[in-house]
């Protein structure tokens, strides 16, 4: 279909074309420069293709670092990360993995860097709002994303299982990252700020604990949840061409970048500050 975006009493119709990726989630806009085109009708209509699908696809984006970081400030103020920066701006993240690097503890287990599902940043106090990754050199098979729709894992929990957890919180850490990244507390079920909807946000990366249960019960609680929430029905994989651009919703998406090559990997990433979440 043809993307169209409403102003005042009059209708600006583009070229762009828009088409689910998957049932769960997801679209991919076709006949989009993001290079040249930002301005603010355009970056209107993202926003709106982003709350009806929580993802966008955007192929053929060939960007410079410098041209990312412009692109992502029309979505909100950019955070930094503690791992690796690209030489060019602090702002845009450089990652590159040839899918054999260092191994960090997961609940439930053991993933390769940069594996294991996650929000991004949920241990900093304004976790981001919007992911935008940006595929500069690819292996020749493999290493592809997959994303799980986290409204949809609440909406699907039993009833009994959401009342056990509407109230709570859940310790998030960033220590993986190093010593002096913070920690934050935020609740198991958080509430879309723009959207109203409830969705999960604890994740296996980043989720240590639920705040005022027991060792053993916060645990049992936390895997009832891992369990369910990254059902294949709620997911979209994502196999990447060079120069994908893929944004999404941190506050009502998953993540897992799949560690299953051995071939050079690089992605260029921005991060779009949020608020607290509630």
């Amino acid at each position: 279909m043809k993307a169209q975006l409403k102003e005042s009493e009059s209708e600006i119709q583009y070229s762009y074309r828009v088409d689910p990726v998957s049932v769960a989630m997801g679209a991919r806009v076709e006949g989009l420069d993001v290079g040249e085109d930002q301005s603010q009708e355009t970056i209107d209509l993202l926003r709106d293709l982003m709350l009806k699908h929580h993802l966008l696809v955007l192929p053929n984006q060939q960007l410079s670092a410098h041209e990312l970081e412009a692109f992502g400030r029309r979505w909100g103020s950019l955070l930094t990360h503690p791992a690796t920066k690209h030489r060019d701006t602090q702002y845009v993240q450089w990652i590159g993995s040839s899918g054999e690097g260092r191994k960090f503890k997961f609940f439930p287990g053991s993933h390769p860097a940069g594996g294991g599902w996650h929000s991004d940043m949920t241990w900093h106090s304004t976790p981001p709002k919007y992911t935008g990754l940006l595929a500069k050199r690819l292996p020749n098979f493999g290493g592809d994303t997959i994303f799980s729709n986290q409204h949809l894992a609440f909406d699907t929990l039993p009833d009994e299982l959401k009342e056990d957890i509407a109230d709570k919180s859940a310790f998030h850490t960033g220590k993986v990252f190093g010593p002096d990244v913070e920690d934050s507390i935020h609740p198991v079920v958080r509430t879309h700020d723009e959207t109203g909807e409830k969705a999960l946000y604890v994740n296996p990366n980043f989720t240590k604990y639920i705040v005022g249960m027991p060792a053993d019960e916060s645990e049992a609680l936390l895997f009832r949840i891992f369990s369910h929430h990254v059902r294949p029905e709620f997911t979209y994989r994502h196999k990447w061409s060079v120069n994908d651009l893929v944004l999404w919703d941190n506050r009502s998406v998953m993540h897992y970048a799949i560690a299953d090559y051995n071939e050079q990997r690089i992605m260029h990433r921005i991060v779009v500050q949020g608020n607290v979440p509630q």
